[in-house]
């Protein structure tokens, strides 16, 4: 019996154009959740969730115009794809532009990836327990359009020295930096003359402080989008808001850290 006959009958069928960028996608989440409940609806693909710890909320949305192939049962409202998401990684393979296919039915997923070897993995679809998270509203005082590499080596280079990363903003400037008072100490300052700084709105003047770990987590989305939407305000969480160049979004909040 092949793999599509145990499948029986799907309920829904998404291919998208790019494995690569869905692995990353997918990376990201894993950095926070062990399993996840993808929602796939008539407008699009959807899942979110908080960590463990309650210090950070990510949400992924990709329209259906981003899939090559979008289909979901008639008469059906949504249809959800329950999966571990290192399996899930594990079974992704393929170079940038290979397609991959989910076909969905209740308790199997079908996933094919095409390319010079065709690949096919059987995952169970299961129920996965998540908190009910209304769509998470904040008001920023800050809002920068940063190039995402600038934002990227910034977490890197100050995860180098210090656990604890700075965003500070005034009209004309935001900074990132290292918090510690001895030792080796990273600092990037943006102005609104330095190319990689797109757009700046300061409402107030803001600073706080963030764990770097937690910060680590969303670096690969460098490569997925070219600019991030930085939003923070003083003593406030941290989003950060990718959008890849297919309409995909990820947004990515934190809460700010103590040590501030």
């Amino acid at each position: 019996m092949s793999l599509e006959e145990e499948l029986l009958s799907p309920i829904a069928r998404i291919r998208y154009p790019d494995a690569k960028t869905f692995k990353g996608f997918v990376e990201v989440l894993s950095k926070l959740l062990d399993e996840a409940r993808f929602t796939i609806t008539e407008s699009g693909l959807k899942v979110a969730g908080m960590d463990p710890a309650r210090v950070a909320y990510i949400e992924v949305m990709m329209p259906r115009e981003a899939f090559l192939e979008y289909e979901i049962e008639e008469g059906r409202e949504s249809a959800d794809m329950g999966l571990n998401l290192k399996a899930l990684g594990e079974a992704i393979e393929g170079k940038k532009g290979t397609p991959i296919e989910f076909r969905i039915a209740p308790e199997k997923v079908l996933i094919a990836v095409e390319g010079t070897v065709s690949k096919r993995f059987l995952l169970p679809n299961f129920e996965v327990s998540t908190e009910e998270i209304e769509s998470i509203t904040i008001d920023h005082d800050v809002t920068a359009t940063v190039l995402s590499d600038t934002v990227a080596k910034a977490i890197n280079d100050i995860g180098a020295v210090s656990d604890i990363m700075e965003i500070e903003a005034d009209e004309d400037n935001i900074v990132f930096k290292s918090q510690r008072e001895t030792g080796s100490k990273v600092s990037l300052k943006l102005t609104r003359d330095t190319s990689a700084l797109i757009d700046l709105n300061v409402r107030t003047p803001s600073k706080a402080a963030f764990d770097i770990s937690y910060l680590k987590n969303v670096i690969k989305l460098a490569h997925i989008a070219d600019t991030v939407d930085v939003k923070f305000s003083t003593e406030k969480p941290l989003e950060l808001n990718f959008k890849s160049p297919d309409g995909s979004t990820i947004r990515y909040i934190v809460a700010p850290s103590a040590s501030t």
